[in-house]
């Protein structure tokens, strides 16, 4: 009888599958501290498009809502950084393209992160998704 295959290419038993698929499971969502607050992310809707303007102001007077942030808020801090910085073969560190955190002045794709909503809850009518509806945006389809 030949013995289990351990080595690359081996299946894994996990271990973890039986609580998730019995209701058991624990997620971040699940964990609620005092004080904590709430966020979500506006993303881009169209594939490429100039940001002409964001209006934050109805989201910013609802209720419960604690701060925006648009890509022009967070220019300052600079972007992500690369996980770890590789040198080229003469020393000198490589080019790093800049990774912003939210979109700044245009967005590249579907999906890419415009503005944030932090909001004190995310129950009440005032969620930080209701507060995107209410609030306009202005961007102009551009050519990649």
């Amino acid at each position: 009888m030949n013995a289990p295959f351990e080595g690359i290419g081996a299946s894994v038993r996990r271990k973890e599958d039986l609580r998730f698929t019995t209701g058991h499971g624990h997620y971040v969502d699940d964990i609620n501290r005092a004080g904590q607050l709430h966020a979500i992310i506006k993303r881009s809707d169209r594939p490429h498009a100039k940001i002409v303007s964001i209006d934050t102001a109805a989201a910013l007077a609802a209720p419960g809502v604690v701060a925006v942030f648009t890509g022009a808020d967070l220019a300052a801090i600079g972007g992500l950084p690369c996980g770890w910085q590789i040198h080229n073969k003469d020393g000198s560190p490589m080019a790093e393209p800049k990774h912003p955190v939210l979109a700044e002045g245009k967005v590249r794709h579907v999906g890419d992160p415009i503005a944030v909503v932090i909001a004190e809850t995310s129950s009440r009518p005032a969620t930080p998704r209701n507060c995107w509806r209410s609030s306009s945006r202005t961007c102009r389809p551009s050519r990649p």
